[in-house]
């Protein structure tokens, strides 16, 4: 087995250094293959002249890919297509991996062939991080129901290859760099669980997130995208005609008006994260009808299928 780790990065060389030497310094048993793929997605500061010192270093391992179009769903895509691993691994440029990551995943991945879609643990990096982001519960669970799609977070997931051959890549309409600025993964989970794949929560499998976060505004401005997101991304399948998506949204309506006035134990500040990411819903829903009633996002399987040189471009040593 081959593992691919996927990280898409713009205007962050500070932090994905940290990243990068967090994954160089991973135990391996030597077990498996793997390789790193850093995907550039447009930036303007030091981040090539980084990612190509860190390639020169590390030739055998670690390759840079740059991608001139904006978002991360099609960075990401565009480090599918290049990447050659059976496990794809996702992680963001200000995450520190725990030095056994690599080797619980490929445990998770070689104990069941079946496998497809697997989430870890994200614990905060720093303790004056806002708590967002995050995922603390140490329950191992397997999820079925297209209803969980919710249950992992991109800053530590890992899908199969094949996976992505089946339902498509991530849908370029969605997450950051786009108006619906999150649900990109959502969307692809919700996609695997609809088709048939099972979902794996694996609290062994843990990373540290340093995502910057120290102010209420800037979660704010977090919880309005997510509502975007989950808006953005349940209308594309309610456009289809897909009934649980309907419910889902209809859900989210419903609790709507409680989120909004909070309940009477709720801080100021858990009330004024409600509502950021109310009204995210409800700018997600007014324009989403116009963003995902043509086209497909780039999700189809036959869009993830393209030769390494089809997008991008590859710069090793």
């Amino acid at each position: 087995m081959k593992i691919s780790i996927v990280i898409c990065t713009r205007n962050r060389a500070a932090s994905l250094t940290q990243t990068l030497q967090s994954l160089l310094a991973l135990r391996w048993t030597g077990a498996y293959e793997r390789e790193i793929v850093i995907v550039d997605n447009g930036s303007t500061d030091a981040t090539r002249a980084t990612l190509e010192q860190f390639a020169a270093q590390h030739p055998e391992t670690l390759r840079y890919v740059y991608e001139p179009r904006t978002g991360l769903s099609r960075a990401r895509n565009t480090g599918i297509r290049e990447s050659t691993g059976e496990v794809i691994a996702f992680t963001d440029d200000d995450v520190l991996v725990a030095p056994d990551w690599c080797d619980e995943m490929h445990r998770e991945f070689a104990a069941d062939p079946q496998l497809c879609m697997l989430g870890g643990r994200i614990l905060l990096a720093r303790e004056d991080l806002q708590p967002v982001t995050f995922k603390t519960d140490e329950r191992r669970r397997t999820f079925h129901s297209p209803h969980d799609f919710n249950e992992v977070y991109g800053a530590n997931t890992a899908f199969r290859r094949r996976l992505f051959e089946t339902v498509g890549g991530f849908d370029v309409r969605l997450g950051a760099g786009c108006f619906h600025a999150s649900g990109e993964e959502a969307d692809v989970v919700y996609r695997g669980l609809s088709g048939g794949f099972h979902l794996l929560y694996a609290p062994n499998v843990v990373v540290h997130h340093d995502h910057g976060r120290t102010t209420l505004e800037q979660v704010l401005r977090l919880e309005y995208g997510y509502g975007k997101g989950l808006s953005g991304f349940t209308m594309k399948h309610i456009l289809r005609g897909d009934r649980t998506a309907l419910r889902i949204l209809w859900w989210s309506l419903e609790g709507w008006l409680r989120r909004w006035r909070g309940k009477p134990e709720d801080s100021r500040d858990l009330q004024r994260r409600s509502r950021a990411h109310c009204h995210g819903i409800l700018a997600g829903l007014l324009l989403a009808p116009f963003y995902f009633a043509f086209g497909d996002g780039e999700t189809k399987p036959s869009s993830i299928a393209k030769t390494r040189s089809s997008s991008g471009s590859t710069v090793a040593g």
